[in-house]
């Protein structure tokens, strides 16, 4: 046996870390393709295939709904010749609440595709209620959908307010009859570590994709966490969060945290989260730090816009300085390399409205906004699937544009002339 001594062994570590550190961004090799074996055989020609950074001309095989750049020997179902147009991954929508009710479901479905959104990240959701719609989800000709279920919150924060004012509604009819009932269905209450303890279990029975964490107003945490006036305005003790963060990724789910300012941005970051579901101070207008941006960065943490809720207070007299101040927020967030996909929590709308305000900011070039939209979003939403990229071996999901996005992309999602998901053809 060799034996090193410890500076030598200091020293391969250190130099090892350095080395790592110069390699470029690679695709992790731990993700997986969701094949169609119903899926067409289809040869594509004379396409302008995206590869992340321009369009390259060339011709595409698919086999089981995944993706090839060398000919494939069988038989092929159909030969497509493009033309020359412009192909592209398929949009996102990074930050949701609205598929989860039977309400206009169709209508909605159907927006998502016809605009060539094809993942959707839903934030919160009730087991109960979206168990029975889930056969629209995850399949090659329907949408596919990331679910949180029930958010972690502390006692009388949100969304525990916008429960109990829906069940007065009656939207819960028939699955509810009290708030006390919708405990761990639409809410779990961590007031500490130990409830976390007792938690936890029952909170990975439901199965989530992913853990949503509240942090709202952390800096006035001790201020409200007992005063009633702040019913639905206030959410976890920040010092939790860590040990959340930590339990959960023990389990092997990654961590959104929903932040109303910047000092939840904060703790959020330092903690360690996955993803911010929301650009801070929206309605506020406070800047984000520059040192909590660089932290982002450090540690990889995607940043969800959200932009469109100012749209909620246009009558203000206040929204210009939002609107500045979302900009400014966006810059900074560019400028120091933070992750930014695009998601609206719009509910009746899509990301779609979320990115014609994101591109009328002005703030990213076309070639950004592509990238947020497809790559950005769809890693954050199904962070261990072969998606967002037209590469070999990827799920042959994309979107055929008449016009080259890089030079005009105001109007993308009127320029789509065919979508393919898992290799089938969507009407």
């Amino acid at each position: 046996m060799i034996y090193e001594k410890p500076a030598v062994k200091s020293f391969v570590f250190l130099f090892t870390v350095l080395v790592l550190s110069c390699v470029p961004d690679l695709p992790k090799d731990n993700l997986k393709a969701r094949k169609n074996p119903d899926g067409l055989k289809i040869k594509l020609t004379n396409g302008n295939w995206f590869n992340g950074e321009n369009f390259t001309k060339r011709d595409v095989w698919v086999d089981e709904g995944l993706l090839s750049f060398s000919p494939i020997s069988k038989p092929m179902d159909t030969v497509l010749d493009l033309t020359g147009k412009y192909i592209i991954p398929p949009f996102a929508e990074a930050h949701n609440h609205n598929l989860e009710s039977a309400y206009k479901l169709q209508d909605r479905i159907d927006s998502y595709l016809n605009n060539g959104i094809f993942y959707v990240k839903l934030l919160s959701s009730i087991k109960k209620r979206i168990d029975p719609l889930m056969h629209h989800y995850n399949k090659p000709l329907g949408l596919d959908v990331s679910l949180a279920h029930a958010p972690l919150t502390a006692n009388g924060g949100h969304p525990i307010a916008l429960r109990k004012r829906y069940l007065h509604y009656g939207y819960f009819k028939g699955l509810f009859n009290t708030i006390g009932d919708i405990e761990s269905h639409g809410f779990f209450i961590i007031n500490n570590c130990e409830d976390l303890d007792n938690q936890w279990e029952r909170i990975l029975s439901f199965g989530p994709d992913f853990i949503k964490i509240m942090l709202l107003y952390s800096e006035e945490y001790e201020m409200r966490k007992n005063d009633t006036t702040y019913f639905g305005h206030k959410g976890l003790n920040p010092t939790v969060v860590p040990e959340i963060v930590k339990r959960a990724h023990q389990s092997g789910l990654r961590v959104s945290a929903h932040v109303e300012t910047t000092h939840d941005f904060h703790v959020a970051v330092k903690a360690g989260v996955d993803e911010i579901a929301h650009l801070p101070e929206i309605d506020n207008g406070k800047p984000i730090a520059e040192e909590h941006a660089i932290l982002a960065k450090e540690k990889d943490v995607v940043v969800t816009t959200t932009v469109s809720l100012v749209t909620k207070k246009k009558e203000k007299p206040e929204y210009g300085e939002l609107v500045e101040n979302i900009r400014s927020n966006l810059i900074l967030l560019k400028k120091k390399g933070v992750k930014l996909a695009i998601g609206s929590d719009m509910y009746n709308d899509n990301s779609l409205g979320e990115f014609q305000l994101l591109h009328n900011l002005n703030v990213f070039t076309n070639l950004e906004l592509l990238k947020m939209w497809t790559e950005n979003s769809a890693m954050t939403i199904f962070p261990n699937r072969k998606i967002g990229f037209l590469r070999e071996g990827y799920e042959a999901s994309f979107l055929v544009l008449n016009k080259n996005p890089l030079k005009d992309i105001s109007d993308i999602t009127e320029t789509i002339e065919m979508r393919v998901k898992q290799g089938a053809l969507l009407k």
